[in-house]
């Protein structure tokens, strides 16, 4: 009888061909400015990346997550505005940091406002949405993207926390 061990070794380094990361994006909701002012809100409450490729960008899942806005009372002609920032670049499981400037975002679908584009910063909020004046709901459609991270990355788990801001300011 002939036995065979299996070994894991050099062939299973081989036979894995990609790196599998998981990223994941937790996001965190903030206030208006003023005790005055109010809006019911619903933003993500988590994105994930699984980049299985390092050289090549990687959208979020899901495809698309809504941010939208509902019986908002807010003083004058003010409006909403909603923004992100990024409290730090990625947390990684060991090794180097993915920056967070990384993680774009683009708009769709934009109700009662208008949606934009950006990157995320650790030092600036970028602007993702303004409701138009006199309007007390609307939202938008965001899709997230991680920009090819390059490496050396390791594999597993970066967790990247985003603050939101909500302001009620004068158009």
């Amino acid at each position: 009888m002939i036995c065979r061990r299996r070994r894991n070794g050099p062939a299973l380094q081989r036979a894995t061909p990609f790196i599998m990361l998981t990223v994941l994006l937790i996001l965190r909701g903030g206030a208006l400015d003023s005790a005055a002012d109010s809006v019911s809100l619903t933003v993500p409450a988590a994105v994930g990346f699984a980049v299985t490729n390092v050289g090549v960008s990687t959208a979020g899942s899901p495809a698309t997550t809504p941010v939208t806005f509902s019986s908002l009372n807010v003083s004058g002609s003010r409006v909403l505005r909603i923004s992100v920032k990024a409290e730090s670049n990625f947390v990684p499981p060991g090794g180097q940091a993915i920056p967070a400037s990384k993680v774009s975002w683009t708009t769709s679908s934009a109700i009662n406002g208008t949606g934009s584009a950006g990157v995320l910063s650790t030092s600036a909020y970028g602007q993702l949405y303004q409701s138009t004046n006199g309007k007390k709901a609307g939202g938008v459609s965001v899709s997230w993207t991680l920009a090819a991270p390059g490496t050396p990355v390791r594999a597993g788990v970066h967790a990247l926390t985003i603050r939101w801001k909500f302001e009620a300011i004068g158009p």
